[in-house]
């Protein structure tokens, strides 16, 4: 386990749980042995199982399970534990997590008035969203381009690219949803470990999460467009290519009816005899083939 203590407005590592309240990052195991009693045994094990992100008051101090991005690009979420005390912070990671890491770096390294754990939650929860609203300015920009280039015809199957980007935006949906019940959940403040203070900076971050999740809706609303696009436009291709197989069927139809007349071999046909049949049934059926492709020219079919 490793605590830190707010001396000089910054984070300092200490051997020690600090007296006047500080920060502890360890992990599950590490918990268990060093302070058994303290928090209910089932939280403990939530830290380290898959499960949603909840709030849960306990006599004495909050029990947040929550889900951290580990990785955006393959869709993989970390669970970790924090533990409001009135004095101490715990941040409960099975495995090292990013995001505590650069915020505990950020306060050792900047001095902070009026330093205080609470301080240092609500820097970490603001970091859990930060550079988000550029992320979804990103994601719309992809999907405006997808939808610029199957309006132009560019001749590619978007149906990945359209799947990738609602797997996307799902995963992105579900993280700010459950983002969102902790941020309300916290605002409910319901031991009392929270200032007036912290309240107000806690519904600016519930505000931001509602924000980013409404824009999140958007952009399924749009993808959602974009693929009814794309798929107007193959069904308009297949109509292209069914109208053409129909005008050729039209085309030859009257010369499969003439091959099928002349076809039955009667005994007494006298154009079976006649000396120019060959040459006439020639030009019947190229003029039938010129009238056809003419009139349906005219008729803008071909």
């Amino acid at each position: 386990m490793i605590y830190y203590e707010a001396s000089n407005e910054v984070l300092k590592k200490t051997e020690q749980r600090p007296e006047h309240g500080g920060i502890c990052v360890c992990m599950p195991d590490e918990l268990r042995r060093q302070e058994p009693q303290r928090f209910a045994p089932h939280t403990v094990d939530e830290c380290e199982k898959s499960g949603p992100s909840k709030l849960e008051a306990y006599d004495g101090y909050d029990f947040i399970a929550l889900n951290v991005i580990r990785d955006p690009e393959g869709f993989q979420m970390q669970k970790m534990g924090l533990y409001l005390t009135p004095a101490t912070v715990y941040f409960v990671c099975a495995q090292p997590c990013q995001a505590v890491s650069k915020v505990i770096a950020t306060f050792q390294e900047t001095k902070t008035p009026k330093l205080s754990p609470v301080k240092v939650v609500y820097s970490f929860f603001n970091h859990l969203t930060a550079g988000d609203s550029e992320k979804l300015e990103n994601l719309e920009d992809e999907i405006s381009d997808i939808e610029e280039h199957i309006l132009e015809g560019v001749e590619k199957d978007y149906i990945l690219d359209i799947v990738r980007m609602r797997k996307r935006l799902m995963f992105y949906k579900k993280y700010y949803e459950q983002l969102l019940d902790v941020a309300e959940s916290i605002e409910e403040n319901v031991n009392g470990l929270l200032s007036s203070g912290a309240l107000r900076s806690f519904r600016m971050f519930t505000a931001r999460v509602e924000r980013l999740n409404r824009n999140l809706t958007n952009l399924r609303d749009y993808i959602t467009q974009v693929r009814e696009a794309y798929q107007s436009q193959v069904d308009i291709g297949l109509n292209q290519i069914m109208k053409l197989f129909t005008v050729i069927t039209a085309i030859f139809l009257p010369l499969t009816l003439l091959v099928g007349w002349y076809g039955m071999n009667f005994r007494y046909m006298p154009e079976l005899q006649w000396r120019y049949g060959y040459f006439c049934v020639i030009v019947v059926s190229a003029a039938v083939v010129a009238f056809c492709i003419v009139y349906f020219k005219k008729k803008k079919m071909l």
